[in-house]
């Protein structure tokens, strides 16, 4: 989508005009002028002459737009290569414009990385020797990645703590921008730009003319007026039509097409899979994709570029967005449960090591005695680990949250009986034991066996813990509480903990040994935790509903999606989990709520004959 009204048809020179009438000898510095003015205004000549990559035309008029307006903002189709034309944007911007300081960031850490590694790629290519020569020294640690260039920088940064609302940067680069949150986007980002990259100048230019209006030899009206040069990229997917990018994507489109002229400062690039040269495309892919419906939601936001408002799903994205905690609110993603608050765990194993198996889930649920509700605040999904290390996982949940009921898939008891036997939980008297209880059960039968459930659940013990077996039957009905969990608030998901301030604080210092999570860093451990509450809520909008010849209900991916065999194709073992800690959370509250027995304590005497 390509938007250009009449205020954007403004008289600009024809560059190359003006200097094929260039006659005679150049001087040194008219010479260097020239060629700047030409390749500023060829920038797919000067990226080929470069960095040895051709620009298709697309690219093209992207990185045109970008270096042209204040606000930018790409929504692009999975593939179209928004992380690669991010890149090239940056080391142009930096090389036309000697000082600039580029700011990369995302909603984890992780993203940002990924388009500063790819610029290294770029950097580092065949063919990009002389794109080499602009760089100066590069840094890389735990939190900041910093590459100079051409007398400013290239940097890459988390969104939380106090450092970043320190950061000073004319140019913001925001990958996903859908994932970051509006309250950060607003109060800290945003600052950023009010900073001009030339104050220096402006502040001496200043000087002289307070000077000469106090001589009398100029008024206030004849002040020099400087072009706002800050600028601000925004990456992402499409989303669904209630989440803000969309809010964004609306306000800009209007200042685009409004007649105001001071509104001509925003650029917006839509652009799905069809839109590309199709040797850019891999058509395998997009097939497969389309096997669902190329009017399915996700192919039409993923692929397409197109707004969805989620009203299609089984479980609503819309009402998943009403249960979320606000950022900045409480209760945030928990590195650590808090000692008076009680913890359901969910558990989906998955035994095979292979990258495109499915994940080994964990789903973990923070109690609410007075609403009888749970809050997701803890997750765990990993494809292909080594079940010692899903091991040492359970023994570090089991260590820092008070865990009051565990449900696991039955399939993967096992999984269970191995982490009693491991030298982690033997050392520090660590055991989980099965309660023996059915949850399959109707009506009176159920109810008995929530008194056995109540009367065997005992932490001291560590008889918490109870096998639920999938029957078509049962999968119906925990399904459909978990909808109605949703539809009422029952259930809720947790905050970013990037975005409060306080929570990001208490855990970046926690005191945890990170080879029982595998993460390198607490950072990182505290952004998988926010992201996977985006990934199980994206995999619950997936399921779809179908009804078998025999008459029984089916809750899976969308058919397309389950043939896929790539390590990155979809999964609904996050979902899966999340059902398993509800439904145990009701088991848990049902008895609860049991009214004790009871037992006549009357002798009543009886005469036998």
């Amino acid at each position: 989508m390509w938007y250009a009204p009449e205020k954007y048809q403004q008289n600009l020179p024809d560059l190359n005009k003006e200097l094929l009438n260039l006659k005679g000898e150049l001087t040194d510095k008219q010479a260097k002028i020239s060629l700047a003015k030409f390749l500023r205004g060829n920038i797919g000549i000067t990226t080929e002459l470069i960095s040895g990559i051709k620009l298709a035309p697309f690219q093209e008029i992207t990185l045109k737009g970008m270096m042209n307006r204040n606000f930018s903002m790409c929504v692009w189709g999975r593939g179209c290569g928004k992380t690669f034309i991010a890149s090239i944007f940056c080391f142009l911007q930096c090389i036309f414009n000697p000082g600039t300081k580029i700011l990369i960031a995302g909603p984890t850490f992780r993203t940002a990385r990924f388009i500063f590694n790819n610029l290294e790629k770029l950097v580092e290519s065949q063919g990009a020797e002389l794109l080499a020569q602009a760089f100066g020294a590069k840094s890389k640690r735990n939190d900041q990645f910093e590459w100079q260039i051409n007398g400013g920088s290239i940097t890459a940064i988390p969104l939380n703590g106090e450092k970043i609302r320190g950061f000073r940067a004319n140019i913001l680069v925001l990958d996903e921008y859908l994932l970051i949150p509006e309250d950060i986007i607003n109060n800290v980002l945003m600052p950023f730009l009010v900073a001009p990259q030339n104050m220096k100048e402006r502040l001496e230019v200043k000087e002289i003319e307070e000077k000469l209006i106090k001589e009398g030899k100029m008024t206030e009206e004849d002040r020099m007026d400087f072009e706002n040069t800050s600028k601000m990229v925004a990456l992402s997917s499409a989303s669904y039509t209630f989440e803000n990018l969309y809010k964004t994507y609306q306000e800009w489109t209007s200042k685009i097409q409004s007649k105001d002229e001071t509104d001509a400062r925003y650029f917006i690039s839509q652009l799905g899979y069809d839109a590309l040269p199709k040797e850019m495309i891999d058509h395998t892919i997009i097939e497969e994709a389309q096997n669902g419906g190329a009017s399915h939601s996700s192919f039409l936001r993923e692929y397409c570029a197109q707004f969805t408002d989620g009203s299609d799903s089984y479980f609503s994205a819309k009402k998943m967005h009403l249960c979320t905690i606000p950022d900045g609110e409480s209760p945030t993603t928990k590195i650590v449960g808090d000692k008076d608050k009680k913890y359901v765990l969910g558990i989906d194993p998955s035994f095979s090591n292979s990258p495109s198996s499915d994940y080994f889930a964990m789903s973990m649920l923070e109690l609410d005695d007075e609403a009888k509700s749970g809050t997701l605040v803890h997750s765990y999904a990993v494809a292909g680990g080594n079940l010692k290390d899903h091991i040492k996982y359970l023994h570090y949940i089991m260590k820092n949250f008070n865990i009051e009921v565990i449900c696991i898939d039955n399939a993967g008891y096992q999984f269970i009986d191995g982490a009693n036997e491991s030298e982690h939980f033997k050392r520090d008297n660590v055991k989980i034991n099965f309660i023996d209880f059915d949850s399959n059960k109707d009506g009176g039968d159920y109810q008995k066996e929530i008194r056995k459930l109540k009367r065997a659940h005992n932490k001291n013990t560590g008889y918490i813990c109870f096998k639920q077996i999938f029957t078509s039957e049962w999968l119906r009905k925990a399904n459909e509480f978990l909808q109605s969990s949703i539809d009422h608030k029952r259930i809720w998901f947790g905050s970013k903990t990037v975005a409060n301030v306080s929570s990001f604080n208490r855990y970046s210092g926690s005191k945890i040994d990170l080879k029982f999570v595998n993460e390198h860093n607490m950072l990182d451990f505290i952004e998988t935790q926010d992201s996977l509450i985006h990934q199980t809520k994206k995999q619950c909008a997936l399921v779809e509903v179908k009804s078998t010849a025999k008459g029984t209900q089916t809750f899976d991916l969308p058919q397309h999606l389950r043939r896929s065999t790539s390590s990155l194709r979809a999964r609904k073992d996050n979902y899966t989990t999340l059902m398993l800690a509800n439904w145990a959370t009701k088991c848990y509250y049902d008895s609860q709520n049991l009214k004790e027995e009871v037992i006549p304590t009357t002798f009543i005497p009886i005469v036998i004959k």
